[in-house]
């Protein structure tokens, strides 16, 4: 997986993610500016977030998925260089967000500025699993959900529950520019991670409530497109399906039925997906037979 451009991609729509996984108190999270920047040759960081105002936190931020004995380092010299650089920040701190505790290599020598607070050590599997999110917008669960998965085993059972609830969240922005946007890095990372799967596996892993533009934009794999294929026409054979002669309105149906399984009112739904009552109606029978 490209992890350096996926969690560029993802701190810079939820900062909070990124400050909050660090302990950091995120105090306007959502006015910091998140950027890769070349600090000085041969030193690029992977994130650095720039505050909304000097009296705030910058934060140098280095995200790691390989054991390197050098990353310690690295982060250090980029934190010094920023310092000279921007002797307008009295409060600068480090970050390292590795994937888990067995590719860190220990700070060594650095390990005063771990206990001092001044470098924040981060294992994403451990924080994405125990960070309480109930504050957390639609963009920024999004967020936290897909760093979850590229941090869990490549098993697709173990992801099955995170994939369905990623699902259902970009369900709810439906409507609003940011829900291509997550649907696009939810196909580079599904890609990416389960490219080796076969056509059954893709079946129990994405269930009724996953929404089918989303694996019907997975073009690489060739198992998710059979999948969806025979999805589609599945339900074509369905009485209410059998009206509907596009995709988007499949999907439209999709949508219904996931919020419909959530517990969403069938005259909410109808409303909000200008669909016909009545074919709300026989959605809410079909899922309660």
């Amino acid at each position: 997986m490209k992890t350096d451009a996926l969690y560029l991609n993802l701190f810079a729509t939820a900062p909070i993610l990124a400050l909050r996984l660090a302990g950091l108190r995120g105090e306007r999270a959502s006015e910091y500016i998140c950027a890769s920047e070349e600090l000085k040759k041969a030193f690029r960081v992977d994130a650095l977030f720039t505050p909304p105002s000097p009296e705030l936190p910058l934060i140098v931020a280095e995200v790691q998925f390989q054991r390197n004995p050098e990353i310690y380092d690295r982060l250090v010299a980029s934190f010094a260089i920023k310092r000279l650089q921007s002797p307008m920040y009295t409060d600068i701190r480090m970050v390292i967000y590795f994937a888990s505790r067995s590719i860190d290599t220990g700070a060594t020598v650095y390990e005063p500025l771990v206990r001092s607070g001044l470098l924040n050590v981060v294992y994403l599997d451990e924080a994405t699993e125990a960070l309480e999110r109930d504050d957390f917008t639609a963009e920024e669960l999004s967020c936290l959900l897909l760093a979850r998965l590229t941090v869990t085993p490549t098993n697709q059972k173990d992801d099955t529950e995170i994939v369905n609830e990623l699902a259902d969240t970009v369900v709810s922005m439906r409507g609003t520019a940011k829900q291509k946007e997550f649907l696009e890095l939810f196909v580079d990372l599904f890609h990416s991670k389960y490219k080796h799967l076969q056509k059954e596996e893709i079946r129990a892993m994405l269930d009724a409530r996953t929404i089918l533009d989303i694996f019907d934009d997975i073009g690489e794999s060739l198992a998710v497109q059979q999948y969806a294929k025979e999805y589609a026409k599945e339900y074509a054979r369905d009485s209410i399906v059998q009206a509907v002669q596009n995709t988007e309105k499949i999907t439209t149906l999709e949508n219904a039925r996931a919020m419909l399984f959530h517990g969403s009112q069938p005259e909410f739904v109808a409303k909000v997906l200008k669909l016909p009552p009545e074919v709300v109606e026989e959605l809410t029978r079909n899922l309660n037979s």
